[in-house]
């Protein structure tokens, strides 16, 4: 079904990139859908979700004069047999909020007549090489007609700096989307709780959880899930999901869904059995302590180096206490020890990308966190070693933090951690 509004927010967004550069001409591509492939939803380009909130193939935006300008498809009753109904030119202004809305064929000689003007260019230029001859080619044809000595080339800029700004502190709107994908996605990984059992597939636990994501009010699913139960967990990407689950291991879930483009992010760790092993409650047990300090630290005005290297450190006391590193701590710390349990960072931000837009320091300096910045808090234990007791244990624990004034929001807090927690509903699955 065809929008028939969208939220103030997308015009204000536009309205603030171009008070940043009020003489500049902002050109942007959507993703185009590919032709060659019928079973995949189209997803549309991040930034320009961002900017419009429009979700057909082919678009274009151009900012420039304090005026907005989208160029979409005409609409095709013959394709639209087979492919549905587009907006058009009217509807897509009307509906989108923009200045002008025109046919993509007319791209080139309208943005000729709007790039008179234009002192500078922001556009992502190496990205597409169909789009970077689209834009050279008609960038020199306005050359030609406005002449060469009214204000030289206008410089081309990347755009990805000033939307990563934009783009990093939620407004209403997106954090509203947020709560609901992060609300959905742990009361799917709840049912799974409840109902995951021995014998069943990685594969059958995942097909489980996309029904109750979506059921729930997903729209989509985030990222590619990952169901690694077992030895497999301990791979940090590991997405074959076709092993059968057997009784005394793990499973390591990180799957979520999203809602109107924003995606959550969550990772729990569980018994297939009724409750864990002693050496899994421990290793369980010392990352879930991780993931609360970290919690608890997430704040304005802390760097997100910071919260790594606080998880760094309590990774690296974990590991002393439970016996698999020795040593002083600073010096097992500085060297590295803890890298083969635990290789990777402890979050990244979040938003329409489950890696999301935002720098995490430029020039040498550390960005510190701003409230409205949603980022995960994932610490992990990870024992490949056949030789170890924890042999085969693979333990993440991932919320989604939203940065308030006071401290952080866990979005991901209707799913239960605590051991006791897991192990009553495990219980359940087993009646």
């Amino acid at each position: 079904m065809l929008k028939t509004d969208t939220p103030p927010c997308f015009q204000i967004r536009r309205q603030h990139l171009l008070r940043s550069e009020p003489e500049a001409c902002f050109i942007f591509f959507g993703s185009e859908e590919d032709s060659s492939i019928h079973d995949h939803s189209f997803r549309q380009n991040a930034d320009f979700q961002y900017l419009t909130g429009f979700d057909e193939p082919g678009a274009i935006l151009v900012l420039a004069s304090g005026k907005s300008y989208l160029f979409v498809q005409d609409r095709d009753e013959r394709q639209e047999i087979w492919t549905g109904e587009l907006y058009g030119t009217e509807r897509a202004k009307s509906v989108f909020g923009m200045d002008e809305s025109h046919r993509v064929s007319e791209f080139e000689s309208k943005l000729d007549a709007i790039l008179q003007d234009a002192k500078k260019i922001f556009f992502e230029l190496g990205k597409n090489a169909k789009h970077d001859s689209r834009i050279m080619k008609t960038l020199q044809s306005a050359i030609r007609h406005r002449g060469r000595g009214r204000f030289g080339n206008p410089p081309i800029h990347d755009p990805s700096f000033l939307l990563s700004n934009l783009r990093a502190v939620k407004d209403s709107h997106e954090i509203e989307l947020m709560k609901k994908a992060c609300s959905a996605t742990a009361r799917a990984h709840v049912h799974l709780l409840k109902t995951v059992k021995a014998g069943m597939s990685e594969f059958d636990a995942a097909n489980e959880f996309q029904y109750q994501v979506f059921k729930k009010g997903c729209t989509n699913l985030g990222y590619a899930p990952i169901f690694a139960s077992g030895m497999n967990a301990t791979t940090l990407h590991y997405n074959r999901n076709n092993d059968i689950l057997l009784p005394g291991n793990l499973l390591l879930v990180d799957a979520a869904g999203e809602v109107g483009g924003y995606t959550s992010d969550l990772t729990q760790t569980f018994p297939i059995s009724r409750s864990f092993s002693l050496e899994q409650r421990e290793v369980y047990q010392a990352v879930l302590d991780v993931n609360r300090e970290i919690t608890r630290m997430a704040a304005p005005g802390i760097s997100y180096r910071a919260l790594h290297s606080k998880s760094v450190e309590l990774i690296t006391e974990k590991l002393i206490s439970l016996g698999v590193l020795e040593g002083d701590l600073k010096d097992l710390v500085h060297t590295g020890a803890y890298r083969p349990y635990y290789p990777h960072g402890v979050g990244h931000y979040l938003g329409l990308d489950v890696h999301d837009a935002g720098i995490y320091h430029e020039r040498g300096e550390d960005f510190l966190l701003r409230p409205g910045m949603v980022l995960t808090n994932e610490p992990g234990l990870y024992f490949r070693d056949r030789g170890s007791k924890f042999s085969g244990i693979g333990v993440r624990i991932e919320d989604d933090l939203l940065i308030t004034d006071q401290g952080c929001e866990v979005l991901t807090q209707e799913l239960p951690r605590e051991i006791e927690e897991i192990e009553a509903l495990r219980a359940s699955a087993h009646e």
